[in-house]
């Protein structure tokens, strides 16, 4: 009972912390000058990934590096199939042609990258500063490629918050990311022995969902106000973070052992994959219907896993 109230106050704490840290990222965002797009695929989602980097590098220290692995695995298919299908259950999602061209075969290609990284059963300290350095480079050319472009947002908008705050607003987001990441990646290897279940199915399932909670809280709030790119930019960034930036961080710091993290997993992500591609190419959006395959697959899927 209490590993289940530790995993719990662990979700509100990386909810919390993701929040803030979202918030705090439009705001950057908007007083660089940059693109909606832009925004969402660079520093929404790297503040939405916060949760993923914070479980991913708790779990490599205490062991369990299945744990870190599982959990990016899971986090990107959770993003497709389950933050992508509510969000357009709410409304069709317009995407964007550029998406298509440059981001979606970026995030295609790191899904792979896992598979063929993972054929030796671990993903090297070599792996990692491969994946960064692809990170570096897919950052610099976004941001090169836009830098002309410019958010929406008013004098108003910018005014309302000063830089102290959102100062304040990331160290409390990462104090409690880091916090968060701590409590679930414990509780969940302790529910994991209880249950006698694998950790590599409880990082994609239990522990992948709960550090996907902000990419549902601002892919939501984007779908809500009427900012539909915010919502595909964020999921499709947040992915391109989680395999380059997260996996790159956390087996740079420690060599992840594949354990118990089987190619049906990583099928699983990379499938999800190839249907986003094939959905956001129907009339470049991805519709009510659609939606609802994405989440029908995604509980089939979960369903799998743990069965």
């Amino acid at each position: 009972m209490i590993d289940l109230l530790f995993i719990l106050l662990g979700l509100l704490a990386l909810y919390a912390g993701g929040e803030l840290l979202v918030r705090a990222a439009i705001v950057i965002g908007a007083r660089m000058g940059l693109s909606t797009l832009v925004t969402g695929l660079t520093i929404v989602a790297l503040g939405t990934s916060a949760p993923e980097l914070a479980v991913s590098i708790d779990a490599a220290l205490v062991g369990s590096t299945e744990i870190a692995i599982s959990n990016v695995v899971g986090s990107n298919f959770a993003n497709i199939a389950l933050v992508l299908a509510l969000s357009a259950l709410l409304t069709p999602i317009a995407v964007e042609s550029l998406v298509l061209k440059r981001d979606l075969p970026v995030m295609f290609v790191g899904f792979v990258f896992i598979l063929w990284m993972l054929l030796d059963a671990v993903i090297s300290r070599l792996d990692g500063l491969i994946l960064l350095i692809g990170l570096l480079g897919y950052l610099g050319y976004v941001i090169w490629h836009t830098r002309q472009q410019r958010i929406n947002v008013s004098p108003a908008d910018l005014s309302a918050q000063s830089l102290p705050v959102t100062i304040l607003m990331l160290i409390g987001g990462i104090v409690l990311l880091s916090l968060g990441g701590h409590l679930l990646v414990q509780s969940a290897v302790t529910i994991a022995e209880q249950l006698g279940v694998s950790e590599a199915v409880i990082g994609m399932t239990i522990v992948a969902v709960g550090t996907s909670l902000p990419e549902i809280t601002a892919s939501l709030v984007s779908i809500l106000r009427g900012h539909g790119v915010i919502a595909i930019g964020n999921v499709v960034g947040s992915n391109i973070w989680n395999t380059f930036g997260v996996l790159g961080v956390t087996s740079a710091i420690i060599p992840l052992q594949r354990g118990q993290v089987t190619d049906a997993m990583i099928g699983i992500m990379i499938g999800s994959g190839l249907l986003l591609w094939i959905f956001c190419r129907t009339r470049f959006q991805i519709s009510r219907i659609e939606g609802g395959v994405l989440l029908a697959g995604y509980l089939a899927c979960q369903s799998y896993l743990f069965i």
